[in-house]
């Protein structure tokens, strides 16, 4: 959830992997929540890969985490991030993520099979198998849910407010 820029976001990548996993004939929705300039060219992308009634594009929401909280897992799948909010706020809710290695951040915050899964960026078919892995293997599924919130409670504001009383 967030804007939506096809440039940062690679929502191509995200929608690809989608089709050719199996969690679309498995009946598990995709979410795309947002708004931006490239609202557009993911709805004719929807359209193109025939993922309608699979794929859902909702617009900014004030509130996301109800959505975030109900998942079965959150998925990122940028080109690059600063520092992905997203998935700490997808893990604090309990909610194990799925990302790509992009240029800073995931491999700071998911703890490859602990957390979450990590895989390479731009390998639309790693990530397929990925998404995959999250609804074949429960007992994985399980230990990243159960890990979920504990592996971010480094960012809580009482950690980084201690932090930094600390440094000053």
């Amino acid at each position: 959830y967030g804007r939506i820029e096809e440039k940062v976001k690679n929502l191509t990548l995200l929608l690809q992997a989608y089709k050719k996993s199996n969690l679309p004939n498995r009946g598990i929705k995709l979410y795309i929540i947002g708004e931006g300039k490239d609202v557009s060219a993911l709805i004719r992308k929807i359209s193109d890969l025939q993922l309608e009634g699979s794929v859902y594009h909702l617009s900014f929401l004030n509130n996301p985490f109800p959505y975030v909280k109900k998942a079965l897992f959150t998925v990122l799948t940028s080109y690059y991030e600063g520092f992905p909010r997203v998935l700490i706020e997808s893990l604090a809710c309990g909610t194990p993520v799925v990302s790509v290695d992009c240029k800073s951040g995931p491999k700071e915050i998911i703890q490859h099979k602990l957390n979450g899964l990590l895989v390479p960026n731009h390998n639309m078919l790693l990530l397929a198998k990925a998404l995959n892995t999250f609804t074949d293997d429960k007992a994985l599924y399980n230990k990243c849910k159960g890990n979920a919130k504990d592996s971010v409670r480094k960012f809580s504001v009482e950690n980084i407010a201690k932090q930094w009383v600390e440094l000053l």
